[in-house]
């Protein structure tokens, strides 16, 4: 595996890490939602990433592996936990706020590291594949983002980028 690539799979190996722990620490069940989700997308990362450093040990260049992502689903995940949960246990235990910064931080260092590797990606290809990963961390931290809004109750939500916002927790 590449150094650019080690960086990568180490950098969401650390976010799967980090995910389980603060879901443990958290008491509030949509929280826990989030961050288990965004657990499952780093194990979705890493795959994609060995999958990528598999094809380059055969000696394929970048362009012959497949570096784009479905869609993330995540929006959709917490949606249906959302609407199929009571409002009760959503609002229980909302002081979480502190565990979703957290992993807004996470969000924000990982999104820096695509970006610097991006920038120094030796082919398109590459290049696709870290821009790709920004995109990734981009949803990510809307996500967490608009789980601490509905946590705290701040006024901040309205002020969100309304193509950012997600308006079915406006309830």
């Amino acid at each position: 595996m590449n150094t650019a690539l080690k960086k990568a799979y180490d950098l969401e190996r650390k976010g799967l890490d980090a995910y389980i722990d603060l879901a443990a620490m958290s008491k509030n069940a949509l929280a826990r939602k989030t961050l288990f989700s965004l657990a499952s997308a780093e194990i979705e990362h890493m795959m994609k990433i060995d999958d990528i450093a598999f094809s380059m040990d055969k000696k394929e260049p970048w362009a012959s592996a497949e570096t784009s992502f479905k869609a993330s689903d995540i929006e959709i995940k917490i949606k249906d936990f959302f609407v199929n949960t009571k409002k009760e246990a959503l609002d229980q235990h909302s002081d979480d706020a502190g565990i979703i910064k957290k992993a807004m931080d996470f969000e924000r260092k990982s999104y820096e590291l695509y970006s610097d590797l991006s920038k120094k990606a030796g082919s398109d290809a590459e290049k696709r594949f870290y821009e790709a990963m920004m995109k990734q961390e981009e949803l990510h931290y809307d996500a967490l983002e608009n789980v601490n809004y509905y946590l705290t109750r701040t006024g901040d939500w309205f002020c969100h980028e309304e193509s950012k916002r997600w308006n079915w927790m406006n309830i």
